[in-house]
């Protein structure tokens, strides 16, 4: 049984009439087939790549993420507005067509993977190396881990008035329509302020708050850590052929949808380059995976989300397997509809064969900053396997040399319950500085509460790049 969820209020509205814009911009992910083409993480969708084994259609993208092209205005109550804009992306001069191995072609590796070898046995040696391999470990987390997101529909259309921004996406001849609140900044100013998708959390001063926890239920329903049904809600009636999507990338398809509104309308107060999720525990998943697959969100992070996230799934399997009581990939994969359908191949002794583990998923965050919050006192989220997957990432930011931008507080304390802890003033450093802009230190904010045991984790040497 997972820790409970803790769902953040939301206000659902009608939809007004609204303004339109064309699909095809920047900071979508593109989904992979097994015959390996697609896109990356937040890349822009491009054309059509044929089927998946799974059944899911696969595109081309441009790379791992793209940066945000700027949209036409709308009026403050959404009259006008335009397409968004495109931009480049870090994985431009990458390979448009990955193969990726099949299922029948992954190979046991008790090691947590080395992320800096790519899929053909060559080395990664530069930072626009690692762009490129960014771009096949997005790849592989769709198509292993979470499922594959479909991208950016067709069309999008957006209002914003008196706090809420009301969404209507097209696609395929379906449409659906959600909404979101927004509540500014307490002492914000002036001038545009930071946001963070609230999942249950709540806003730092100075940041506004995008009200996120019931449009995701919406979009993908929950089913309350009561095991793994069939999946529903509005994300799987745009697109029936994404069945084996799982909820947390259903998720993060619907907050890039969230951005693309805000990007397309006035009147939020929100600037659009200082954005950031939060949640805890399941929340905390979900706020993650938000960063991770949209590069729009400036600063990742998330609160004791363990599993899914920051618990690396062979250090898990280990751990259990030397009588600890804590989450395991086929633990996960059974209690809800979080994970892709794919996943379910990699439970007990055979997460050995997973391409990638979640040090490397979550070096998809870089170059932006991340922190996990976590607590040495929390059993179920296994403390030592988070440790082991934050010490690995915490070497691959200082390979890239940003070793700075990665803050891990890990007190001895339990399940989301980081207030009254140095998690506090770890978090608060990173806002100031990532998302309000202040200069203020970020070093050093990494709790070494294990030992990192690289004889029996680290699969190859950590290099330095330039």
């Amino acid at each position: 049984m997972n820790h409970p969820a803790l769902v953040g209020c939301l206000l659902l509205v009608p939809l007004a009439a609204c303004s339109s814009s064309t699909a095809g911009g920047p900071n979508d992910t593109g989904g992979a087939g097994a015959s390996g083409q697609g896109g990356g993480a937040s890349g822009s969708s491009a054309s059509s790549a044929g089927s998946a084994a799974s059944g899911v259609p696969t595109t081309a993208g441009s790379g791992p993420s793209g940066n945000s092209g700027s949209g036409g205005s709308a009026g403050a109550t959404g009259s006008g507005g335009g397409s968004a804009g495109t931009g480049g992306s870090p994985g431009e001069g990458c390979a448009t067509n990955i193969e990726l191995p099949t299922l029948a072609e992954l190979k046991a590796n008790p090691k947590m993977p080395d992320p800096f070898t790519f899929l053909d046995g060559s080395k990664v040696t530069s930072k626009a190396d690692w762009a490129c391999r960014r771009k096949e470990i997005s790849l592989l987390a769709e198509e292993f881990i979470y499922g594959k997101n479909p991208g950016k529909p067709e069309s999008i259309e957006a209002t914003y008035s008196g706090g809420s921004l009301s969404i209507t996406v097209t696609n395929g001849g379906k449409t659906i329509e959600f909404s979101v609140t927004i509540r500014a900044a307490s002492g914000g100013g002036g001038g545009p302020t930071p946001a963070i998708f609230s999942i249950g959390a709540s806003a730092p001063a100075g940041v506004a708050t995008i009200d996120y926890g019931r449009v995701g239920e919406r979009l993908a329903k929950s089913t309350g850590s009561q095991g793994r049904r069939a999946p529903s809600g509005l994300f799987y009636d745009l697109y029936p052929d994404y069945k084996s999507t799982g909820s947390l990338m259903a998720w993060a398809w619907g907050a890039s949808r969230v951005i693309d509104a805000l990007e397309m309308t006035t009147g939020h107060n929100i600037d659009t380059t200082k954005l950031s999720a939060l949640g805890c525990s399941r929340n905390g998943k979900e706020a993650g995976i938000i960063g991770l697959f949209d590069e729009r969100i400036a600063l990742v992070a998330a609160q004791s989300p363990g599993s899914g996230l920051a618990s690396g799934w062979r250090p898990a399997e280990a751990e259990k397997s030397a009588g600890a009581n804590v989450q395991t990939a086929s633990q996960i994969y059974g209690e809800e509809n979080w994970m892709g359908d794919a996943f379910e191949s990699f439970g007990n002794s055979n997460v050995n064969k997973l391409p990638i583990d979640q040090h490397e998923v979550l070096a998809l965050a870089w170059p932006r900053p991340l922190i996990i919050m976590e607590g040495t006192n929390d059993g179920w989220n296994c403390p030592k396997c988070v440790y082991t997957t934050m010490k690995y990432t915490q070497m691959i930011y200082e390979a890239l040399g940003s070793k700075d931008h990665l803050g891990f507080p890990h007190p001895p304390h339990g399940h989301c319950a980081q207030a009254g802890t140095f998690a506090t003033e770890y978090y608060s450093a990173f806002v100031n500085r990532f998302l309000k802009g202040e200069s203020v230190s970020t070093e050093d904010l990494f709790t070494d509460s294990f030992t990192f045991d690289a004889g029996k984790w680290q699969d190859g040497e950590i290099p330095t790049l330039d």
